[in-house]
């Protein structure tokens, strides 16, 4: 299999929290493979540090989020993302993964608070 690793994460201020996995533990679903959810994640974490007691005080999809997902039959990995997160944060996460290439891509399914006009923080 592929280099790289596959999963969810969130970008609070600038810094990266990921759940990943590599390609052979991952979740087969039809042509791909994932893993995690960012919201089974957010509510099973323990905030350890600043950075995590910051996500944790707020919904889970307050923050810029993503995931990484791999394609079998085209032997690549997609990096969804929200629109929001910059080209340095990409990098970050990028190398986070160990993705040796991959695509970006949008769904609107990952849009933060800032980026989705209908939020509402409840």
């Amino acid at each position: 299999m592929a280099p790289g690793n596959v999963g969810i994460f969130f970008v609070i201020n600038g810094v990266v929290i990921a759940d990943a996995v590599s390609l052979d533990q991952g979740e087969h679903y039809s042509d791909t493979i994932g893993f995690s959810g960012h919201y089974d994640f957010w509510l099973a974490l323990g905030p350890k540090t600043p950075t995590e007691q910051l996500f944790k005080s707020h919904a889970y999809d307050y923050f810029p989020r993503g995931r990484v997902v791999y394609f079998k039959k085209s032997n690549n990995f997609r990096l969804y993302a929200d629109r929001c997160i910059s080209k340095i944060s990409m990098a970050n996460i990028a190398a986070a993964f160990k993705l040796p290439t991959y695509r970006v891509a949008r769904d609107e399914h990952y849009q933060c608070a800032k980026c989705n006009t209908e939020y509402l923080d409840i």
